[in-house]
């Protein structure tokens, strides 16, 4: 289960953080039914409005920051500070289409950022194994992953076990969702009023069981389990 220290619970902390990944009802249902170690990282950001309420009433003395891998949350605080100080960046994810449209739009969106891709999808395991090792040896500053739940966080730990020296960041749909908009995913007003999950049902119908069928499933999980969150 999730640990209290190792919730993000501020963009400070998250900046802090040297290894993050994003957490959801989905994502917390799909990890709890692998064997991810979310230990693994240094922090877990709660990406959703429901689970950050879910979270803010079982710890009480506290709040959470509701933090995404987006445009609407830290994404432009990473590409900022890599366009900022001349940082190297590579982005492995969505299929190579979205990838390319995907750095050619925060390319134009962060004149003078440094950033390499490629798809996140691989012929056999020896192909990931050899991304995973030439990844790990380079010297990027940062690398961003969009691979979906688990098989992104089984690929950041990948890369930490290799050696890797950079930051690693999971960022769930971010790459795909960019490359199909103007840059901005969710409009302002989406945003503002925490609706983005009735406009991902709108825009990609196939998230509808997501949020119909799975997030329940997860939130009757985090409640038969809720004495462990504060161990």
């Amino acid at each position: 289960m999730l640990s209290r220290n190792l919730i993000c619970t501020s963009t400070a902390e998250f900046s802090d953080a040297k290894t993050v990944t994003f957490l959801n009802p989905y994502s917390f249902l799909q990890i709890n039914n692998s064997n991810i170690d979310l230990n693994k990282f240094d922090k877990v950001c709660i990406d959703g409005i429901a689970l950050k309420i879910f979270l803010d009433l079982v710890y009480r003395d506290s709040k959470i920051e509701r933090l995404s891998f987006d445009f609407t949350s830290v994404a432009h605080l990473v590409f900022n500070n890599a366009a900022a100080q001349a940082q190297r960046g590579f982005i492995l994810g969505s299929d190579p289409t979205s990838n390319q449209t995907f750095l050619e739009k925060v390319t134009d969106m962060f004149p003078g950022i440094s950033l390499s891709g490629r798809s996140g999808y691989f012929g056999d395991t020896e192909e990931s194994l050899a991304c995973i090792g030439e990844l790990a040896a380079s010297n990027y500053d940062f690398i961003v992953i969009g691979m979906g739940a688990v098989k992104q966080e089984e690929v950041a730990i990948a890369l930490m076990e290799s050696g890797f020296q950079g930051r690693i960041y999971t960022c769930g749909g971010f790459i795909h969702q960019t490359a199909l908009g103007d840059g901005e995913y969710y409009p302002a007003w989406i945003d503002k009023l925490n609706l983005r999950f009735a406009y991902r049902m709108y825009k990609e119908p196939s998230t509808i069981r997501r949020y119909l069928i799975d997030y329940p499933k997860a939130f009757i999980l985090l409640t038969r389990n809720i004495k462990t969150f504060k161990q």
